[in-house]
């Protein structure tokens, strides 16, 4: 069953002096499955960001249809969208946004808190995560007091707690070193092999080779996709290798 159905979206935006217009997404379609794990790669001014923004009911098509769980984006009211996020949507960024005057765990409770649960409840959700994602003994700790590895696995957690329909995850190995990176990609296929659905936008191949099914957006549509299948991590590391190539050598477009 999809999850996230993409249909036809377009996104022009218009300057704010002389009235210029420049198209970040052409026609952009493709669907998520419940429990996929789907990362999106492509240049830098490929649409990536502009896709996630719109994903995230951050920024809106101008045309096209964005349904999550049957829900159109679009029709969402800006009083609305706030708690759409919330209670349907886990974010995992490249810098973390981590609260600093926050402890770890108050870091992770804030969206529970802004959606009005109580502490009990909020504990009880809290602990299991803290414990797949090995944060446990950090949680009284300050964001500048950790590693950031920590700080990510903290941010999971928080992107966790809510129990998201889909996990929106940009550039999430971008500012860890290459063992932090790592060990979060395994808690990544961990999280995922539990059911979640997780949608990861990168430049990383290490990370890409790590997801089920490989999106490449070039000039601003979908223009080729891989799926892992069988493939071990290093077998789908060349194939998005080898499809990297041909984007940026100007190849045409796969079918």
């Amino acid at each position: 069953m999809a999850i996230l159905e993409v249909n036809n979206v377009k996104k022009i935006y218009t300057t704010r002096f002389g009235g210029n217009q420049v198209q970040a997404l052409t026609d952009v379609s493709f669907s998520v499955e419940k429990g996929e794990y789907v990362a999106i790669m492509g240049e830098s001014g490929s649409g990536k960001t502009t896709l996630l923004n719109i994903l995230a009911a951050l920024d809106k098509a101008t045309s096209g249809l964005v349904l999550l769980n049957g829900k159109n984006l679009s029709t969402l009211r800006d009083s609305e969208v706030s708690a759409f996020r919330r209670e349907n949507l886990g974010f995992v960024f490249q810098d973390f946004n981590l609260l600093d005057n926050f402890n770890i765990q108050d870091n992770i409770f804030l969206p529970l808190v802004l959606a009005g649960k109580n502490y009990n409840e909020m504990r009880v959700r809290l602990m299991p995560i803290a414990e797949n994602l090995g944060i446990k003994t950090i949680l009284g700790k300050y964001p500048y007091e950790v590693s950031g590895g920590q700080k990510q696995r903290a941010a999971v957690a928080r992107a966790l707690i809510t129990n998201p329909q889909l996990i929106l995850a940009d550039e999430p190995t971008g500012a860890l070193d290459s063992k932090a990176a790592e060990s979060l990609l395994s808690q990544f296929q961990e999280i995922n092999g539990a059911g979640q659905t997780i949608l990861m936008v990168t430049h990383s191949t290490q990370a890409a080779s790590r997801a089920k099914r490989v999106l490449f957006i070039k000039d601003g549509q979908v223009f080729h996709q891989i799926y892992k299948g069988s493939s071990t991590n290093e077998e789908m590391y060349q194939k998005i290798s080898d499809t990297l190539t041909v984007i940026t050598t100007g190849g045409g477009k796969h079918e």
